[in-house]
């Protein structure tokens, strides 16, 4: 178990909040009138949005808020010899601003523009890249397809209702709930 790495997801599992609201929040602030854009991108994907607003975006990733008990988690399987792995379906810029904020994180995988790194494509490349297994730390009901083929999972933020049906798949190594300051390690 120590040789699967500790694969995490951004949005509401490390961050506390989610990238793409950030990024066209800040994109508001800054160049509203860029947003005029946004329609034509939506018309290309998700993936497109994403790329465009990151792009548009300053990222300064050190002022979103993060899970400081997830961080504290995460740096103490760093010390254990883990390799840390962000993977996320936010743009890939994002996701290596966030790498530059979090040294421990060792990897991306990440979207890029075209393919949207979410659900069944994340669970694809990740089976692809690590073979003998991974840990995977998310929130979602998106992330069920990650867990169904994860070696062990962890829980952040997650629904009641995603607790439950990712505890079918197998019990998790931990559970950071919505609003609770104290993990339950198991």
């Amino acid at each position: 178990m120590s040789d699967w790495p500790l694969v995490i997801d951004l949005d509401h599992t490390l961050l506390n909040t989610n990238s793409l609201d950030e990024t066209f929040l800040d994109v508001l602030r800054g160049d509203p009138f860029a947003l005029l854009k946004l329609p034509l991108k939506l018309l290309v994907g998700r993936p497109a949005v994403k790329e465009f607003l990151a792009a548009k975006s300053p990222l300064d990733v050190d002022v979103w808020p993060v899970r400081p008990d997830f961080i504290e988690y995460v740096e103490s399987q760093v010390k254990e010899g883990r390799h840390v792995v962000l993977a996320t379906a936010a743009d890939k810029s994002v996701a290596e601003a966030i790498a530059a904020r979090f040294p421990f994180i060792a990897e991306v995988v990440a979207s890029d523009g075209k393919s949207n790194m979410k659900g069944a494509e994340k669970a694809r490349r990740l089976c692809e890249r690590f073979p003998n297994g991974f840990i995977y730390a998310g929130d979602s009901a998106a992330d069920l397809a990650v867990w169904k083929h994860a070696a062990a999972n962890v829980l952040v933020n997650a629904p009641q209702s995603v607790v439950r049906r990712a505890g079918e798949l197998r019990a998790p190594l931990a559970v950071f709930a919505p609003g609770s300051l104290t993990p339950t390690i198991l």
